[in-house]
């Protein structure tokens, strides 16, 4: 009887994820390429806009950038809420990896404690996001069960703000400083979505090692919040899996 037991708990678990997966990792390759885009222009301030201007003129840029991080939020959400059923306890390795991800990818937004170094009070709620407004966000991305292109997305956030209000002004409002919070978070989540595309990734997902080198060197003077990056990685049981990009920004 275990054994059967484990045999469906496994074969649910796989299921489970099967159906999420493709997604998740075409949400967090677009992501991907966003955050390395955004880590060479930075400076151009292409994200700046503010909620005067919100109705003029060209905004793809933070329009976009807002759309891509919703559908990983969601994709992210989603997997999650699919297996949290399912005893993983008893998964395949591959699979517990693939999880633990799923959770990192949520917390990285909604830890406060990750910006401790740079003067974060956890009773603030400028820089991290609780979970339940993630998920009430997320479904601006979301109809009939289906996730929105980015035309329709568009078009509906072109005449709202105020319901996206924060999620908006999270990107907009980032600064070209190294000691900018959402900054640090977007960067530490960039190294993580490289870990998690090398690790399950296809090939054309996947980035190569000089590309990895040339990251962390750009970041190991940039990221502000190593400590608690680290902390936060041992806290999420990525040790082993993020050990060589943590050893390049160290």
């Amino acid at each position: 009887m275990k054994k059967e037991f484990e045999f469906e708990q496994k074969k649910k678990l796989k299921e489970e994820i099967a159906k999420n997966k493709v997604h998740l990792l075409n949400a967090v390759e677009e992501l991907n390429h966003r955050l390395w885009n955004f880590t060479q222009n930075v400076g151009e301030n292409w994200h700046k806009i503010s909620e005067n201007d919100w109705f003029k003129g060209e905004q793809y840029y933070i329009n976009s950038f807002v759309y891509r991080f919703l559908v990983f939020i969601h994709w992210t959400l989603k997997t999650e809420r699919d297996t949290i059923s399912v005893d993983s306890t008893i998964a395949d390795k591959a699979d517990i990896r693939f999880l633990k991800y799923i959770k990192t990818f949520k917390d990285i937004f909604t830890d406060a404690e990750l910006l401790s170094e740079l003067g974060y009070s956890r009773n603030k709620n400028h820089n991290h996001f609780y979970k339940n407004d993630l998920i009430g966000y997320c479904k601006w991305v979301v109809e009939n069960r289906q996730v929105r292109d980015f035309d329709d997305f568009e078009i509906k956030l072109k005449y709202e703000y105020a319901s996206l209000q924060k999620v908006i002004e999270y990107f907009s409002g980032i600064n070209d400083d190294d000691l900018d919070k959402n900054l640090n978070i977007l960067r530490c989540t960039h190294l993580l979505a490289i870990s998690f595309l090398n690790d399950f990734g296809h090939t054309y997902q996947k980035t190569e090692n000089k590309k990895v080198d040339k990251i962390a060197k750009h970041y190991k003077s940039k990221i502000m919040i190593k400590k608690g990056f680290a902390q936060f990685i041992t806290k999420s049981k990525l040790d082993n899996e993020m050990k060589n990009i943590m050893r390049k920004i160290k």
